[in-house]
């Protein structure tokens, strides 16, 4: 029994399994909205969540990849953010809650995905600050204009994997182009790549200074256009971020390393 038909056959009321809220399917596969007592999950065709709410606190970052994410804004103080890949909407929930004056544009390759973060997860609809396009990321970044973003936060997967373009010269020299000049850059990995010195000389070639974070599932990097010893710190965004939503952000920040890649 795959895990799928294991939710569909448990007794309904269960935590630990979950109850599932929702089910689609498009031409990617299926997707489900399932349910574990205080936590909401988004599901693509796998055991592996997509995303994570809680109910009842919705505006928490539950993941700790996300709260590394959020880092970034120790950083700059961005004016407009990018978002490569919506999935429950974790991070333009957060961030539309916590960064009121600042301006989303988010591009989601499926349509039933932007309807379900809508329905269940707490995406605001018709606000002015929030723009959701339902295309392929890779193709629409071509239209936009130069120096328009402050901040791109990609994290695009389908049910298993990462989408590879995400780590490749192209995608890194579009978003390069992208950024306004003290912009970053923010990706979600799930491992470095084998030969991690010749990945790291490929994202300076668009990125002067390059930080990574792990945990364990998880490496986020953040890639900027500012030189390295441009790079300041204030960590007044993650303090009130800290205060709103109840949670710790700055003791994550020693997590943090500088071009912390393995030379040959």
């Amino acid at each position: 029994m795959n895990w799928l038909n294991y939710i569909i056959n448990t007794p309904s009321g269960s935590d630990e399994y979950g109850n599932i809220s929702y089910f689609t399917e498009d031409e990617f596969g299926k997707l489900l909205v399932i349910d574990y007592g205080e936590n909401r999950t988004l599901n693509f065709d796998s055991p592996f969540e997509q995303s994570c709410m809680l109910i009842e606190q919705p505006y928490k970052l539950v993941h700790q990849y996300t709260q590394l994410m959020l880092l970034v804004l120790a950083f700059i103080q961005p004016s407009h953010i990018t978002l490569f890949g919506l999935g429950g909407g974790s991070m333009v929930r957060t961030l539309h809650h916590i960064l009121p004056d600042c301006f989303f544009k988010v591009i989601e390759l499926r349509q039933k995905v932007a309807d379900i973060a809508y329905e269940y997860f707490v995406i605001p609809r018709d606000d002015k600050r929030i723009d959701i396009v339902v295309s392929d990321a890779l193709e629409e970044m071509k239209k936009f204009k130069e120096n328009s973003t402050d901040v791109i936060f990609s994290d695009m997967y389908d049910a298993y994997h990462m989408i590879p373009e995400q780590v490749q010269k192209t995608f890194l020299k579009k978003c390069s182009r992208l950024l306004t000049n003290n912009g970053w850059l923010v990706i979600n990995l799930h491992n470095l790549p084998k030969n991690q010195t010749g990945f790291y000389n490929v994202l300076l070639e668009s990125f002067p200074t390059v930080i990574m974070s792990t945990n364990k599932v998880n490496t986020i990097l953040y890639l900027s256009k500012s030189q390295p010893d441009c790079i300041s710190t204030n960590f007044d965004t993650l303090e009130s971020a800290e205060v709103i939503l109840q949670q710790e952000f700055i003791s994550l920040m020693n997590r943090l390393k500088p071009n912390n890649f393995t030379r040959e």
